[in-house]
């Protein structure tokens, strides 16, 4: 796949970058976004995490698999990760926004980021092998890109993503199977020591799982400076979403 590199400082649409961990309320926040913008006549494209052909259906199919010795390795996981979000920048985010469309990018390199750490990689290597290419051939066609950072405590994420699981596993008898839903909890049987969990052991193994996740992402927010809008994902979504509407009205319109 030949990059689109040619003239990414130039293109004359508008990126916008949905961040943080799962549970934040990115996706409520994204779909109230735009619906606002298109009601005020603006052409929108929102590329969702783990979407791209063939990447994203195998990502999916591996993530709903029981057995944890049945999936592939994380680091494996990350690069697939990597690979869905590549295919995406160059097939759907640059030909929007030569269109001079709104993209809305749900998720980011700091997702990787994050969880590459999680499973024991440092920043350095990530940022340096996996992810080589955010700061080399789409270097400009991120630097004036808005990232909003929903930011969320891990009480409250663990609330929404358990009552989001019982809600797709009741209606579609599936779910989406992100890291914390309660399929992945029910899929744990021993602690790392080798210790069989219980249903208490596994809430709190999943509590401090998040809350490291957490603070992973406070931690590569806090490096970042241009280009960011900060919003409380603890308020509720009607709050969140005049907030951001008008800074986004602000910047946008």
């Amino acid at each position: 796949m030949r990059p689109n590199i040619s003239n990414c400082h130039a293109l004359p649409g508008t990126l916008i970058i949905f961040e943080w961990a799962d549970g934040s309320g990115k996706t409520t926040q994204i779909r109230a976004l735009k619906k606002m913008l298109e009601s005020e006549w603006k052409e929108v494209v929102v590329s969702s995490w783990k979407s791209a052909p063939i990447i994203g259906d195998f990502l999916h199919d591996n993530e709903a698999k029981k057995k944890i010795d049945e999936r592939i390795l994380p680091e494996t996981n990350l690069l697939f990760q990597s690979a869905d979000l590549l295919y995406r920048i160059e097939r759907e985010v640059i030909p929007a926004l030569k269109r001079n469309k709104i993209v809305i990018l749900d998720r980011w390199t700091d997702t990787l980021i994050v969880r590459g750490i999680i499973i024991g990689m440092p920043q350095i290597q990530i940022e340096k092998g996996i992810l080589w290419w955010k700061n080399t051939i789409y270097k400009e066609l991120f630097e004036k890109a808005m990232t909003i950072y929903m930011t969320v405590d891990g009480k409250t994420s663990l609330e929404r993503l358990r009552r989001r699981a019982r809600s797709e596993m009741k209606v579609q008898k599936k779910s989406e199977w992100t890291l914390l839903t309660l399929h992945f909890i029910n899929s744990i049987i021993y602690a790392p020591d080798g210790k069989k969990m219980t249903r208490n052991d596994k809430n709190i193994f999943i509590e401090e799982a998040q809350n490291k996740i957490i603070k992973t992402y406070e931690k590569v927010f806090s490096q970042k400076q241009n280009h960011i809008i900060q919003l409380d994902g603890n308020k509720d979504m009607t709050s969140i979403s005049w907030t951001l509407n008008t800074k986004i009205i602000d910047i946008i319109l």
